[in-house]
């Protein structure tokens, strides 16, 4: 039982926390950028390892933290949007994709501002349900499991209603020349309607869009708007209709934070291009051939790092005593637990590790391409962890009686299972097939590796990997229970 009083973590562990955030956050989101992650899985990996550190950190003054990791962890997942189109247009234009009949593809120059107001909508609404979930951990509120999916509910009702309604007009105000171009594209393809008509006839379709010149870019800034005024009602919610002003704040802190570390990082993906303000910028060669890769390391650095910055900040020195959740039957609480760490622990790192390995054996011509091996050997190597899971969850909480499923408080766990979680991610990103190791060239010099534009980035990401480490056993990984 807690004293009526906790105390939140130390200014100095707290610093620790912000430097360690911001190297898991590049890092986890390099690796989910690797093949096996990838969309949504790969966020969800993402807000793993962060819900994760938040708890090893701040877990003694959470309560139900057991029962709110895979909230937050899966919350981080469910705001993904598509970004293929809209990160490269603080580079000055904007290809069709698809290309017009007769001409080919087709480029709009692209201004500045309205690509800055792009980007920063996209990243607004990137992570917004993580951000408000996380903001409720610090809150002195009270939040229930109902309350958690009723703001899920209300993220996904303002998205859709969006999608077909007042973002059709925004987009207009942003870019009114991408619709127009969108209108061309359509009557090239031979579709009759609107571009409102047709986005309704293909709802939220983005791979359908890429088939249209333009559509893409047009289906991705209505999910940035979307997503962006879903965010900020959120914030409204949290702090009206449930009256909690730290949250609130905690939510629109973090989503102006993520907002400006999508947009800053993007300086490594356009910088050297040739047009616009940032892509007349040069940057060395090494960083044009890795450009993506470290747009993808720099945005999850600094949302990492504005995340526990906002903790740190907004959490004060003391937290307030908190209700337990109602306590459940045993054989529901089994099964919660069990459904949740299976899930997080077992599935979302084995599609990873089978996706790299079936993706080598197509490359080799050893199985075909589209084969069924990538499900089968997900469904077969996840199913060795999950009886191991249910064994230690059905001894815990049936047999011993245990208020949590695992034997230990949330703090000891949450450091015991990020350490095992990101050394395995950087297995699969550093020696499966596709990784970094697998890549290096027989007979090359180390110093010749490093040095080469082809590696500076694996170099980077690796050395980032190696600082983590070193800082997270030096001080974020002490068993304090």
């Amino acid at each position: 039982m807690q004293d009526a009083k906790t105390r939140m973590p130390s200014g100095a562990d707290k610093a620790l926390s912000v430097v360690l955030g911001a190297l898991l956050g590049g890092l986890m989101w390099r690796f989910r950028g690797s093949h096996g992650y990838g969309g949504s899985w790969g966020l969800i990996a993402v807000g793993t390892a962060l819900t994760l550190l938040i708890f090893a950190f701040y877990g003694k003054s959470i309560k139900n933290g057991f029962v709110l990791l895979p909230v937050l962890a899966v919350s981080a997942g469910l705001t993904v949007t598509g970004w293929g189109a809209s990160n490269g247009l603080l580079s000055g234009y904007i290809k069709s994709v698809a290309e017009f009949p007769g001409e080919g593809e087709r480029v709009l120059l692209f201004s500045q501002p309205r690509a800055l107001i792009i980007m920063l909508l996209m990243g607004f609404g990137l992570l917004c349900l993580f951000g408000l979930f996380a903001g409720t951990l610090i809150s002195e509120k009270e939040y229930k499991l109902r309350d958690y999916f009723i703001l899920i509910a209300v993220f996904f009702a303002v998205s859709y209603l969006t999608k077909a309604t007042v973002s059709h007009l925004l987009i207009k105000a942003v870019s009114p020349q991408l619709v127009d171009l969108f209108k061309e594209g359509l009557a090239a393809a031979g579709k009759t309607g609107s571009p409102w008509k047709v986005y309704m006839s293909h709802f939220d379709k983005i791979p359908w869009g890429k088939k249209i010149p333009f559509g893409r870019a047009y289906f991705e800034i209505i999910e940035h708007i979307s997503h962006a005024l879903s965010a900020l009602v959120l914030v409204i919610v949290a702090r009206v209709f449930y009256g909690d002003k730290k949250a609130a704040r905690f939510s629109a802190v973090f989503n102006i934070g993520a907002a400006v570390a999508i947009t800053a990082a993007d300086f490594f993906n356009v910088a050297g291009t040739g047009r616009g303000i940032i892509a007349k910028i040069p940057k060395p060669a090494a960083f044009a051939q890795n450009s993506w890769g470290m747009w993808e390391f720099f945005t999850g650095f600094f949302i990492g790092l504005f995340l526990m910055l906002a903790l740190a900040v907004l959490s004060g020195k003391e937290a307030g005593e908190k209700a337990e959740y109602a306590k459940k039957s045993a054989k529901l609480r089994l099964a919660g637990a069990f459904t949740a760490g299976v899930y997080l622990f077992a599935l979302v790192p084995a599609r990873a590790f089978v996706m790299r390995i079936t993706d080598y054996l197509e490359t080799r011509g050893i199985i075909e391409s589209e084969s069924p091996y990538d499900i089968i050997g997900i469904v077969a190597v996840t199913v060795i962890p999950a009886v191991f899971v249910f064994m230690k969850l059905r001894k815990n909480i049936l047999v011993r009686g245990l208020p949590s499923p695992v034997d230990a408080t949330l703090t000891v766990f949450s450091r015991r299972a990020l350490t095992a979680y990101t050394l395995s991610a950087a297995g699969f990103f550093i020696f499966m097939p596709g990784g970094v190791l697998y890549e290096l060239p027989r007979g090359a010099g180390f110093l010749g590796l490093m040095t080469s534009p082809d590696y500076v980035l694996p170099a980077f990401v690796v050395g980032a990997f190696v600082l983590w480490c070193v800082l997270w056993g030096i001080g974020g990984s002490r068993e304090k229970g």
